[in-house]
């Protein structure tokens, strides 16, 4: 097993960085940017949902696929795919083409989201994951925080086009580095199985049925509703639609929610190791739950940059914990084949999440969208709190800290 805490570590960190500066530009551009065609709210929703449903396919396709072709020839073709669409996309000249490119980079999405999971599980162990993970989410949150602020800059200097060359550019770079610096981890008991020379390890259905997996595919769903149905899609829209909020406020406001989630990290990382991962997964349910209804309420500057602190905060704790919880789960010739499973329930969060919060904010207006949000965070946080087993006994702890 590799240990990412070394130098071989640095390339494949600087890879999660480089994807998060090119897609923190583009959570920015893409509402914005189908919203200039005129669109209904709807249908400005629909394109992260797009995302999403392509990725309902390519996710689970691309688990398969890495546990028999390798982790690095499926993260290369991600990458490729997705650059192409962005560099297209600075040439769309309808909503209609760009919700087809959206869609047709949304499998390049994927397969780099499966790939590069599976390959952060291949270097990490139950006693260290949680500050593996974190350490992995460090560097894409240093992509986050600096993305929106370049974004939003060549938004105003050039136009919201030029965003998606930007984009492109950066996963050229990811390329580059994963065929030359980034070593293959595909285990080999899972590589003599792929070829029929070992026996495979069954991946059971009963493993999607069990209790745990339930209960974290759960939690995955409401996550992703609001990282996905609101800040993703709703909130450019609807502070854009608030009086005396500009585009740059946007980008900073952005850059704040991934600074929150850079700084709650690597602490949340430490804690779920020694810990377990449901201590810090069940408050930072309710604080997004807080967010959502703050986001309903807020009235001006101050309280909207409260609820997207608490917004930072609750997603870096949740996000890293969930990911800790369901890599746990994964058995190990089949790691890519339950984390495409995984990718799938994320998924299917990501793609109803946007259009059903987008219909009922049309329909009722934002605050309903938002507060149901948030009672749904309550319901899932007792749920957890009540029937969620830990993946990582804290009794394993003097392990943890030894590590």
């Amino acid at each position: 097993m590799a240990n990412l805490f070394s130098l071989r570590g640095v390339p494949v960190f600087a890879t999660f960085f480089l994807w998060a500066f090119g897609t923190g530009g583009m959570q920015l551009a893409r509402p914005l940017f189908a919203a200039s065609f005129g669109v209904p709210l709807v249908l400005v929703t629909l394109v992260t949902s797009a995302n999403s449903v392509a990725s309902l396919i390519a996710g689970p396709v691309t688990g398969f696929a890495v546990d028999r072709l390798g982790r690095k020839p499926l993260l290369i073709l991600g990458v490729s795919l997705r650059g192409m669409s962005a560099f297209l996309e600075f040439f769309a000249g309808s909503y209609t083409d760009f919700l087809f490119l959206e869609f047709f980079g949304a499998i390049g999405i994927s397969m780099w989201v499966t790939g590069s999971s599976v390959l952060v599980a291949d270097m990490s162990s139950v006693e260290n994951r949680g500050r593996v993970v974190a350490a992995r989410n460090v560097a894409a949150r240093l992509g986050f925080i600096s993305g929106p602020l370049v974004g939003a800059a060549i938004a105003t200097i050039l136009d919201l086009r030029w965003v998606f060359l930007f984009n492109a550019a950066t996963k050229i770079a990811i390329v580059v580095i994963v065929f030359w610096f980034v070593r293959e981890t595909h285990p080999e008991s899972a590589r003599q199985a792929a070829k029929g020379q070992a026996p495979a390890e069954p991946l059971s259905p009963a493993m999607f049925l069990s209790r745990p997996f339930l209960i974290i595919a759960f939690v995955a769903f409401v996550v992703t509703m609001m990282a996905q149905g609101i800040f993703n899609s709703l909130f450019p829209v609807y502070l854009q639609g608030k009086e005396g909020f500009s585009t740059t406020d946007l980008g900073t406001f952005m850059t704040l929610a991934s600074f929150m989630m850079l700084v709650v990290s690597m602490p949340n990382g430490y804690l779920v190791d020694m810990r377990g991962r449901k201590i810090t997964l069940v408050p930072g349910l309710l604080v997004l739950g807080v967010s959502a209804y703050l986001l309903g309420v807020a009235g001006d500057y101050g309280a909207v940059m409260l609820a997207i602190i608490l917004y930072g905060i609750g997603e870096g704790v949740c996000f890293g914990a969930s990911q800790a919880y369901a890599m746990d789960l994964a058995p190990e010739q089949r790691r890519g084949s339950f984390l495409g499973i995984w990718a799938l329930v994320n998924n299917l969060g990501g793609a109803v999440a946007p259009v059903l919060i987008g219909a009922v904010a049309q329909q009722f207006g934002f605050y309903t969208a938002f507060t149901a949000l948030a009672v749904l965070f309550a319901i899932v946080a007792s749920v957890m709190f009540a029937f969620g087993p830990d993946t990582r006994p804290r009794r394993a702890a003097p392990a943890a800290a030894a590590a």
